[in-house]
């Protein structure tokens, strides 16, 4: 019997959908259909003759055997990416100082970042998270690069507008509020403008709230919010598995958009092609 000829695709898809913590995120970040990335996990499975996934609660977790294929998929895909880097491999060769906003040092662009690195192996990088104020203030003194910022005002925003999205209260699946008791909030520490907008928004409408959870990990944020401990303001592409948008269901009041930001010296020839990298892709706020 003939062993399956597994596509790096498909092993791509299975990746992003445990990384992102299921299939939403997945399809957001692999720019597909959630029908799309269901089809092709299922496919997976067919083709290997094993579940990848069961289900506990309303959460899908992986099987002992999408464990076990999670960690070699891994190491294929990176061989299969490093082998291809290195019969492409570039003789630019410099350093790059990246500012990244809080808000968008997660999802899309460590990967971005890393294929980066393997095309062009000669290229140093420094990267800093800090706010997006901070950040801004710095590149002016000429500390970075490039920066990625955000911006919850169009006109406030500095530099190549890499796109919008609309901020969102996001709780966990099912989450109840009477409205009787102060609103639970999860939120980043220090200057986040999500929290400033969010809190704001809330003393308008006359809804009272307190702060119960605070952090500066993305991780720890949405597993307060999953766990049920308390709601937050993040971008509507932070909706992973286990949560959902609570805005209409709860009556709570209309964020504003968020706006991302990129800016970087021209001169500097690997800072323009990152850049470019960075305006081809679907980077955003999460």
């Amino acid at each position: 019997m003939a062993l399956p000829n597994i596509s790096s695709e498909l092993l791509r898809t299975f990746i992003a959908v445990v990384e992102q913590d299921g299939f939403i995120k997945a399809a957001d970040l692999l720019n597909k259909t959630q029908s799309t990335v269901s089809q092709q996990v299922k496919k997976l499975e067919q083709e290997i003759g094993v579940g990848l996934f069961s289900t506990l609660g309303r959460k899908r977790i992986l099987t002992n055997e999408g464990e076990m294929l999670l960690g070699y998929a891994r190491r294929m895909l990176a061989l299969q990416d490093d082998a291809i880097a290195s019969l492409r491999v570039s003789d630019m060769s410099g350093e790059l100082r990246l500012g990244v906003s809080q808000g968008m040092s997660e999802g899309l662009l460590p990967m971005l970042l890393a294929d980066f690195c393997r095309s062009n192996p000669a290229v140093r990088f420094s990267v800093e998270t800090d706010f997006s104020l901070d950040l801004n203030a710095r590149f002016e003194r000429g500390e970075y690069d490039l920066i990625l910022t955000l911006s919850m005002d169009r006109g406030e925003g500095k530099g190549e507008l890499l796109g919008v999205e609309s901020l969102a209260w996001i709780g966990a699946e099912g989450w109840q509020w009477s409205g009787s008791r102060e609103l639970p909030l999860a939120m980043y520490t220090g200057k986040c403008q999500f929290r400033r907008y969010s809190v704001k928004a809330l003393e308008r409408k006359g809804i009272p709230w307190r702060l119960m959870y605070t952090t500066s990990s993305h991780q720890g944020l949405m597993a307060a919010v999953k766990s049920g401990l308390a709601i937050t303001a993040r971008p509507q592409s932070a909706v992973v598995d286990g949560t959902e948008l609570l805005g209409d269901r709860l009556g709570l009041p209309a964020l504003p958009e968020v706006y991302s930001w990129l800016r970087y010296k021209p001169e500097l020839e690997e800072g323009r092609l990152l850049a470019d990298k960075f305006k081809a892709s679907a980077l955003r706020a999460v």
